[in-house]
């Protein structure tokens, strides 16, 4: 599990730092600094500390284009000494104070589970781990205490994240959304709304009504009773890993999820236990059944469980208060009454921005519409062209593709600015809307890296807006008459005309 921890963090690290100039740096469209200004002022005034409220390193290296990618490439390396099990633990210690600055720094565009799901498991893998200067690929070393307590842990939080993507589909629907969950319809829509479809999807989409009906049955029996199995001794944890396993492998032919898929089906490793594993891969490793390391003396395990007990006590108490907030406080409640002491939510404040537990809840709801923004330039506001984005659903003709595990940020942002409707000053998606704007009527060249082409390759428009259409996939018979995937209809302005030479009409 630690060396696909590495090479989840080396994955989700070298993604980011393929545009973490242009989201988050200097002329970026949401810069860091701009957010270690505004808590710096809001905190100060109160006599708080900032980097308690958002613990990450470019506090001491400044938040400069040079600095965020130089901790990208110092994350990439840490990750890379992972893989190949040298320093693997003070690797690992870096690699979250890394990936924790990452996101703290991130704002809206690193908001995703996953980013926190893999903080999460980081944290856990530094008990998991093996501290010496160099971790064998064969032969590998027995667990001890400290290990079996991190491997009981990480069966735990597998279970959780499934067991809780499963509650969270039926606790949070409402007679308002009788297209969500509980009325079954929800796979008729998933394959077509989610954030960014692969052409995989367009397909899985016109199967018939019946397997969409059917296929949620074996999601539910996955993600609610499967995690219950992991009590049931080393078959039951292994017939759950097959199980998680499944469900991701389904869910990355049919969509794009960034890492998510591959980080949990690492995180479903340990719950095979050695025995299990094929005897082939357990020859080709050179490894017997490790079981615990030989007792030794008392005095210094006594002293490392000191050491590890008030980060052990924490991440237990923080999921105590996850799992009983969340059975308590869903819209269709399991507890009727709240468990949680006041102390404990407020312990949870204080340690949330160090990301050490969380609730999960994937495909909570379901859309059943696809919304889409789309940007039209102009330069006489009669004449209009189109801003084709890489990644985002813009060009009807254009086949949805295959990304992941790369996750391009503004796309996906740009799918959940477009539920909002209209543009909301208020709304946490408005400054980066207003910087694409902006930088397209700066002609900013940096945004380029965000179209496929520039409508306008000579001078910028003078006028930008943007307008909400419904995308709906084409049926196969419309699509062999037209070639195109989707088709679409007007809905209405998401912002109106701005200008730079209008100040009054900016957004």
């Amino acid at each position: 599990m630690v060396r696909g921890l590495g090479v989840i963090y080396l994955i989700a690290i070298c993604s980011w730092w393929t545009q973490v100039a242009l989201l988050v740096g200097e002329n970026g469209l949401a810069p860091a600094a701009k957010l270690h200004e505004i808590l710096s002022d809001r905190l100060g005034e109160a006599g708080e500390s900032a980097f308690f409220a958002l613990p990450n390193i470019f506090w001491l290296l400044g938040t400069s284009d040079f600095a965020l990618q130089f901790v990208c490439f110092v994350g990439a390396m840490l990750a890379v000494l992972v893989i190949i099990g040298r320093f693997t633990g003070f690797a690992l210690i870096g690699l979250w104070a890394t990936y924790l600055s990452l996101v703290n720094t991130g704002g809206v565009f690193m908001s995703f589970q996953w980013d926190i799901l893999l903080l999460e498991a980081g944290f856990l893998a530094l008990f998991l781990c093996d501290w010496k200067i160099r971790t064998p690929w064969r032969n590998p070393r027995p667990l001890t205490v400290i290990n079996q307590i991190a491997l009981v842990w990480s069966w735990l939080l597998i279970a959780k994240l499934m067991f809780f993507s499963g509650w969270v589909k039926l606790a949070w629907a409402s007679d308002a959304t009788p297209e969500w969950w509980p009325e079954r319809s929800a796979m008729l829509y998933h394959y077509m709304t989610q954030p960014i479809p692969s052409w995989t999807a367009w397909h899985v989409h016109h199967w018939p009504e019946g397997f969409h009906y059917l296929s949620i049955w074996p999601m539910y029996f996955i993600e609610l009773f499967l995690p219950l199995a992991i009590i049931f001794g080393r078959f039951g944890r292994v017939v759950a890993a097959i199980g998680f396993t499944f469900l991701m492998l389904v869910i990355m032919a049919t969509g794009n999820y960034t890492y998510f898929n591959w980080l949990t089906i690492v995180l479903c490793l340990p719950l095979v236990h050695d025995r299990l594993w094929p005897g082939w891969m357990r020859s080709a490793l050179g490894f017997k059944p490790l079981g615990l390391v030989p007792p030794t003396a008392k005095k210094p395990l006594m002293i490392k469980l000191a050491l590890i007990s008030p980060a052990l006590v924490i991440v237990a108490l923080v999921n105590l208060q996850v799992v009983l907030g969340d059975l308590a406080r869903a819209p269709r409640p399991f507890l009727k009454v709240d468990l949680t002491p006041a102390w404990l939510d407020s312990m949870r404040g204080k340690v949330e921005p160090f990301r050490l537990a969380s609730g999960y809840g994937l495909f909570r709801t379901m859309t059943t519409k696809r919304p889409e923004i789309i940007l039209e330039g102009s330069w006489d506001g009669t004449t209009w062209f189109e801003y084709d984005f890489v990644w985002k659903v813009d060009e009807l003709s254009d086949p949805p593709k295959f990304v992941a595990p790369h996750q391009p940020r503004v796309a996906w942002q740009f799918w959940f600015a477009a539920l909002e409707q209209r543009f909301d000053p208020r709304s946490r998606n408005a400054q980066w809307i207003e910087s694409v704007v902006i930088k397209l009527l700066q002609d900013d060249p940096a945004v380029e890296k965000l179209i496929k082409r520039n409508p306008f390759p000579n001078s910028p428009p003078r006028l930008i807006r943007a307008r909400l259409f419904n995308y709906q996939f084409t049926t196969p018979e419309e699509r062999e008459q037209t070639g195109d995937w989707w088709k679409r209809v007007a809905m209405r302005d998401y912002l109106s005309p701005v200008s730079l030479n209008q100040p009054e009409d900016s957004p």
